[in-house]
């Protein structure tokens, strides 16, 4: 197994943040591994899509003209309708088994580049929503150092990325060369997402038969992160969870989140 950085040299944030559910969290200091998504898995239909495939995606206005007869040239005829409509609907359809084929090889780990917690990733998950924070450069030396831990199937991954997506506006895709030759089509994601600000770490094999792999991380009880609660609980549900938590970890408690003072300034009694 191959391991890269991309485009990781001039990053200014210092950390990288997994926002998770409290058994996702259970899981990870259970296992002491990282779960990897296999892509086709996603919300995100065009994960890993290629610029080529981006230009067919243009099609798909053109073939919805071509299915309304009122806004076509009526001097064209039927069969030329009809052999472009099929033209244009085996492309598309070509496109379609493609990028799930391709997603299916590889497998991602989703985190989020900032140098503070996000108050937005917070309320996406509400009180049921946990965080882990590890320092980048760390984490990808730990990832490295944990390549031979990998059992059957995750070691038969052939390639392990650790990089940074690239937000593109696939409407400019064709007359932007510099975007088309990015060289690896799972970092891209369109501009709507660029709000993520996404960290990933990126493993590429063929028929491993799993829709996700759990990749051991080395000497986990030892190894350097944080755990942070929802600023949101109350100091009740905080010391629950944190009992909780202590269950599956002697080494790493459940921290208080930083925000919570700026959340709460208005009712703190003073």
């Amino acid at each position: 197994m191959n391991w890269k950085t991309y485009q990781v040299a001039e990053l200014q944030e210092k950390y990288i943040y997994r926002y998770l559910t409290f058994e996702k969290l259970i899981d990870f200091l259970e296992t002491g591994s990282l779960h990897l998504t296999r892509m086709d898995c996603f919300e995100d239909n065009l994960e890993g899509i290629e610029p080529y495939e981006i230009t067919e995606l243009d099609q798909i206005d053109f073939l919805e003209k071509l299915k309304n007869p009122t806004e076509l040239n009526p001097k064209l005829s039927q069969n030329n309708i009809d052999l472009a409509i099929q033209e244009i609907t085996t492309n598309l359809r070509k496109v379609q088994t493609d990028i799930n084929t391709r997603q299916q090889e590889i497998f991602v780990s989703c985190w989020i580049l900032s140098n503070v917690e996000s108050f937005a990733m917070w309320d996406i998950y509400g009180k049921s929503g946990f965080a882990l924070r590890f320092e980048r450069e760390y984490f990808e030396k730990l990832i490295q150092d944990s390549i031979h831990l990998q059992a059957e199937p995750t070691n038969r991954l052939e390639l392990l990325i650790g990089g940074t997506v690239q937000y593109q506006n696939f409407d400019e895709m064709s007359s932007n060369e510099k975007e088309s030759n990015l060289p690896y089509s799972f970092f891209r994601k369109h501009l709507s997402f660029r709000h993520e600000v996404e960290y990933r770490i990126v493993g590429c094999g063929e028929n491993l038969d799993a829709t996700g792999l759990k990749f051991k991380l080395s000497k986990f009880d030892d190894s350097e992160f944080e755990i942070i609660a929802n600023p949101r609980l109350d100091n009740l549900q905080l010391r629950v969870y944190q009992n909780i938590v202590s269950r599956y970890s002697n080494t790493h408690s459940l921290q208080e989140s930083k925000l919570k003072k700026w959340l709460n300034f208005k009712i703190i009694d003073f």
